[in-house]
């Protein structure tokens, strides 16, 4: 079975080991809940900003290769893909697949799922698409609070009946309310056949790294030990359905995380 995160941030207030300390015990509830076999392949996406660097970090070795944890170390594997880190903790694996997150110029988010290219921000919705499945990754369009409303959502729905774009997925992530219905667009996707990638797309706040690997999608694959991100990439592009795993927030820690945010970004000039 692959267990699924598709929206992950490795943020400066985050402590490395205990990102992927959480993601390893959260998984393995997910593979309890699920009745899964013992053995099972976790994939963490990671989607980097402008101002994001661990995949680099890690490359150069200016983050080091070992990281200790609450229950050992984990330590970088050796491995052929640029675009795949492997951690492993005694027999557990992790597979961190390198990403970009990208505001276009409507100020709108795309994710870029399996490259380390260097995608710009800034661009047209469209070269941002263009920009994206020419560098061979998949394109999402992640859900954000507000961001769907209004001239920004008619964006959305631009890309989405265009049948140019029928590749691109919507991505939906924890940081969405628990309660209500989901929003009417991913039912229109789900009707065309567009898959929904649920991720945990943790906040830049400390304590939110215990939330990765806690929402996400569950596949009844193997991936492909030698060439994983882009075994995931051609899954991902297949018109495959997901099985969804996890919860969202409840409405008090919704307020409260969007209040300490916004604090936040006041305190760092944001």
């Amino acid at each position: 079975m692959l267990l699924v995160d598709s929206h992950v941030h490795m943020y400066d207030c985050f402590n490395v080991a205990g990102v992927f300390d959480a993601a390893a015990a959260n998984f393995a509830r997910v593979a309890r809940t699920l009745h899964a076999k013992t053995e099972y392949d976790g994939v963490l996406c990671l989607v980097e900003s402008a101002n994001e660097r661990f995949v680099d970090g890690v490359r150069t070795q200016r983050l080091g290769r070992v990281w200790r944890g609450q229950h050992g170390y984990w330590e970088l594997e050796p491995g052929g893909e640029p675009e795949t880190l492997v951690f492993r903790r005694g027999h557990l694996r992790l597979a961190v697949i390198a990403g970009r997150q990208l505001v276009t110029r409507e100020r709108l988010e795309v994710l870029a799922l399996g490259t380390t290219a260097r995608l710009r921000d800034g661009d047209s919705m469209e070269a941002t698409l263009n920009a994206v499945q020419a560098a061979g990754a998949a394109a999402v369009l992640p859900w954000g609070v507000g961001k769907w409303l209004g001239e920004r959502g008619a964006v959305i729905d631009r890309v989405l009946a265009e049948p140019k774009w029928q590749h691109v997925l919507l991505g939906d992530n924890g940081n969405r309310l628990r309660y209500g219905p989901d929003p009417e667009r991913f039912a229109a996707a789900r009707r065309e056949g567009r898959s929904i990638l649920p991720g945990s797309d943790p906040l830049p706040l400390p304590g939110e790294e215990a939330r990765v690997g806690g929402y996400g999608f569950a596949v009844d694959v193997e991936l492909d030990a030698l060439r994983p991100a882009a075994n995931l990439v051609s899954l991902l592009q297949s018109g495959a359905q997901f099985m969804a795993f996890g919860q969202r927030e409840s409405l008090g820690r919704f307020v409260g995380k969007q209040i300490a945010l916004r604090l936040a970004n006041r305190q760092h000039g944001g």
